[in-house]
């Protein structure tokens, strides 16, 4: 029993460490040329995910009272529909928004809801039922339809915000 586990242990060892020993050699020197260890280890583990990933601290009221507007107004029936229907997305919907506005979930560190101006600004014409809204994601600008009902406008996001294609995805 006592070299069953011996072997067991062995060969664990050499399947998980000694056999990749070379190539794990390789890719640390490598990571330790572009990140320099000494750096990063001022940052305690939850810092350096926020500084590297983001921040999710979301306050999404911010959002809104933030929000400037391009020949809408705030007044305008679209505006109205646009954040009632926001105001009831769940959580993993804002999130979804979020991305497709900017192109990530995550805020950059040091930046709050409440410092991203969102811009909403009219797109297409005539027969706005027909399109989707887009984003500027480097301007934070979100291209609105003048949809003619508050269900086009929930319809027509939720598949953008759920459809949309993010740089940096797989």
């Amino acid at each position: 029993m006592v070299n069953r586990k011996k072997y067991v242990d062995l060969f664990v060892d050499m399947k998980l460490n000694k056999s990749v020993q070379s190539q794990f050699a390789d890719f640390e020197k490598g990571f330790h040329k572009g990140c320099p260890t000494q750096a990063w280890r001022m940052f305690l583990p939850e810092e350096l995910m926020t500084l590297l990933q983001g921040d999710d601290n979301y306050e999404w009221d911010k959002l809104r009272e933030n929000a400037k507007y391009r020949v809408y107004r705030p007044t305008d029936d679209i505006i109205q529909n646009f954040w009632i229907v926001f105001t009831v997305f769940s959580e993993e919907q804002k999130k979804k928004f979020l991305t497709f506005l900017t192109g990530t979930d995550r805020l950059p560190r040091g930046r709050s809801l409440s410092k991203l101006q969102m811009k909403i600004t009219p797109l297409g014409g005539t027969d706005a039922d027909e399109y989707y809204p887009k984003a500027q994601t480097c301007s934070v600008t979100l291209c609105l339809p003048n949809y003619s009902s508050i269900d086009i406008l929930r319809e027509k996001l939720l598949h953008a915000i759920t459809h949309c294609d993010v740089f940096g995805d797989s």
